[in-house]
């Protein structure tokens, strides 16, 4: 579910990772927030297994953007227009769970995880792959982007949270769970300041604190 703020609607836009041509069951689709009604279907999109949703707004072009990230395949589209802006692929991906959007040195970059423990950084602008990270034995989920230095990234497969250096590429940190680390979220805590929320396939959720 991904809402899209500060156009002239206000859309709410839903995926499937159900592939098939009943678009009724699969296909990502957008709605209207402001009355609910049923807009339009993402050319192309019943035919991939959608995990993850991202907005992006390009400021080179003005234009608006919906990253959908799949199974071997990121695919983004204009908003508005039936168009395709590009398709980031490399086959040894598995399925891309979670990503982010981030500005560097004016220029925008996609940074997504995948279940084969790969995060690669996307040029946007240029269309092409800027960095791999990979980590071996793991299986990433969720990833956000902590702060210009570092990254966090569950890794369902060793129980853990990773803290990763963007610039080095490597782990400095693991934060161990009790169970399967699905989730990773950065808070504001009215007591501790920044944290760190992680969730786990044991149903907890736990507050970590720097």
């Amino acid at each position: 579910l991904l809402f899209f703020p500060n156009i002239n609607d206000d859309y709410i836009i839903t995926s499937s990772n159900y592939i098939g041509n009943n678009k009724e069951a699969s296909a990502t689709k957008i709605f209207s927030l402001n009355n609910g009604e049923y807009i339009k279907y993402i050319f192309n999109s019943n035919n991939y297994y959608i995990c993850y949703l991202l907005s992006w707004y390009n400021k080179k072009n003005n234009k608006y953007y919906l990253v959908e990230l799949a199974y071997n395949n990121i695919i983004i589209n204009n908003l508005l227009e039936n168009e395709l802006y590009c398709q980031l692929k490399l086959n040894t991906e598995g399925f891309h769970n979670s990503g982010f959007i981030f500005n560097k040195e004016n220029n925008e970059y996609l940074c997504s995880s995948s279940t084969k423990g790969y995060i690669n950084l996307w040029d946007l602008n240029n269309k092409i792959l800027f960095k791999v990270i990979h980590i071996n034995g793991s299986f990433l989920m969720h990833i956000i982007n902590w702060n210009n230095k570092y990254i966090i990234v569950a890794d369902l497969e060793n129980y853990s949270a990773k803290i990763i250096d963007i610039e080095s590429g490597q782990v400095i940190s693991n934060i161990k769970h009790n169970s399967r680390v699905v989730s990773v979220k950065k808070v504001y805590h009215p007591i501790y300041g920044e944290s760190l929320l992680t969730a786990a396939r044991d149903n907890t959720i736990k507050l970590w604190i720097i």
